[in-house]
């Protein structure tokens, strides 16, 4: 007679017979029992629970063929789990002519034997019902005690004890992340500042804007601990504050309405932050073609756009934003704004040098990787080498050399600003160029919250800016506030390093130490 064999493993279930186990009970059975073993059909960690297992059902659709005769497992709980598919499947075998044999469960051909074969499968399926329960139950419990399961997310690490605990140098990613969307700053920029600067993801990889966006919407960061229907206020040590993730959950639904931004030609740069007064609706770029054929670009109010029930005018794409950054400057890089920014700026820069946990978490990481190195090159000396062993090896050494550059740029920060430094540096950037684009750009995305713009009747139009600096941070301009305002006259430092302010060499290079100014520079703009 010939048979086939089949074999299934459920990964969760330690105390089931592996695969080969499985495999050798089953030969031996057809060997003793004059079985030919045409094929073997196999499912790795697939519960018996479900039907949908790939070699399950390719047995059941061979079996039409007349290819085989019999069916041997283990035991009959390897056939299913499940009384109602146990019994539609082996009906259809049956159908087809097919006889199934138990390696270590020998079912007699007699009415007493359908008897047993009906309680075995019912024991079985409870066994599996109330292992389920049990895992539940158990994991459960372990939620409530805000016990970690499963893999830690970027910026945790689990303890001894099973709970979460902060991982400085993910922490210090996690940090970045928030606060530069909060900023205003793209994804894509914002991954690239990641893989520049040589972080990754809680599985090793390099980051990219779907793991962002998974990273910006976990509440965990904030202290909630979430397992199934068990939420936990404060059983996680929070990474960031409430008030940072609420501003991101905020910004993430600005984005959402105005998620076209991505693919206009031009360029609105008050888009996500520039809302009607009279209806608090966004409003969003648009175009037009005039009767000249000259293309004008306006920002129009969403319910003006879409429900035509608001009335608020179109205004100029230009005129706004060249109004918007001109009194941004005015109003925020104050000699007052400055001299607290830049004290600020060198307590936020004294305290993150004092800080050695990052530090400390790269050289751990960097031993471990050594160790796993030297373990890998033990074993190829011993003659064990393949190419997943060729792969793993590259794999590790790349990982060592992007610790010892992450390592490197730690030891280099040492503080190359002082406070005159950064109050220079932001004279500087108060003279920018107002005509230049991307200076506009940063002004808005650095400094601007939002901009509401009202019809002010016969008086033309009200503006009220609120900035992202602590004190007061609104302004309200009138059409008379902007007529009355001479147009600022700044100027291009092409000659200036922007990130500190030190001149450029004769080939126009940055600074010698540009790597560091980055560094520096970003914390600044985190004083604001």
């Amino acid at each position: 007679m010939k048979a086939v064999i089949y074999a299934r493993y459920s990964s969760h279930n330690q105390r089931e017979e592996s695969i080969e186990g499985q495999l050798r009970e089953c030969h031996e059975f057809a060997l003793k029992n004059d079985f030919i073993v045409v094929d073997e059909y196999i499912d790795r960690a697939i519960s018996g629970k479900t039907d949908n297992r790939p070699s399950f059902q390719r047995l059941i659709k061979d079996s039409e063929k007349g290819h085989f005769d019999a069916v041997i497992m283990y035991t009959l709980d390897r056939f299913a789990r499940n009384r109602y598919d146990s019994a539609i499947y082996k009906a259809k075998l049956k159908r087809n002519g097919v006889k199934i044999f138990y390696a270590k469960q020998p079912m007699p051909d007699t009415p007493e034997g359908i008897i047993l074969e009906s309680v075995l499968e019912g024991y079985a399926e409870y066994y599996s019902e109330n292992l389920a329960r049990s895992i539940k139950r158990g994991m459960k419990e372990n939620a409530l005690h805000g016990i970690a399961m499963g893999s830690p997310v970027l910026g945790y690490k689990i303890g001894n004890d099973r709970q979460y605990e902060i991982d400085p140098v993910g922490a210090k990613a996690v940090r970045t992340i928030f606060t530069m969307y909060a900023e205003g700053k793209s994804k894509t920029q914002i991954v690239n500042w990641l893989n520049e600067h040589g972080f990754k993801t809680s599985r090793g990889n390099a980051f990219n804007k779907n793991s962002l966006s998974r990273i910006l919407r976990n509440d965990k960061y904030i202290g909630v601990y979430r397992y199934d229907d068990v939420v936990l206020e404060d059983a996680v040590p929070p990474i960031i504050d409430k008030t940072l993730f609420d501003k991101v959950q905020a910004t993430f639904r600005h984005n959402y309405t105005a998620r076209a931004k991505a693919k206009a030609i031009e360029d609105y740069l008050l888009t996500t932050k520039v809302f009607c007064g009279h209806c608090g609706e966004p409003m969003v770029g648009e175009s037009g073609t005039s009767k000249t054929g000259k293309v004008h670009h306006y920002y129009k109010c969403v319910n003006r756009k879409r429900k035509h029930n608001c009335e608020k005018k179109v205004e100029k794409k230009e005129w706004l934003e060249r109004t918007v950054v001109e009194f941004t400057v005015q109003q925020v890089l104050t000699d007052e704004n400055i001299e607290k920014i830049s004290t600020r700026a060198m307590e936020l820069i004294e305290k993150e040098l004092q800080d050695t946990s990052i530090l400390i978490g790269l050289q751990e990481r960097l031993k471990e990787t050594n160790k796993r190195i030297k373990n890998l090159m033990s074993a190829i000396e011993q003659g064990i080498i393949t190419p997943t062993t060729k792969e793993r090896l590259e794999e590790l050494e790349e990982e060592r050399r992007d610790l010892e550059g992450q390592i490197a740029r730690e030891e280099m920060k040492k503080p190359l600003l002082t406070k005159e430094r950064i109050m220079y540096w932001l004279e500087s950037f108060k003279r920018g160029d107002i005509e230049d684009v991307e200076y506009q750009r940063r002004i808005i995305d650095t400094l601007v919250n939002s901009v509401y713009v009202y019809d002010d009747g016969d008086k033309g139009r009200k503006l009220v800016l609120t900035f992202n600096i602590s004190g007061n941070n609104t302004l309200t301009i009138s059409s008379s506030d902007i007529e009355r305002t001479a147009p600022l006259r700044l100027n291009k430092l092409d000659s200036i390093c922007n990130p500190c302010s030190v001149e450029r060499n004769d080939n126009g290079a940055v600074c010698e130490y540009h790597i560091q100014c980055r560094y520096f520079y970003d914390m600044v703009w985190m004083c604001l």
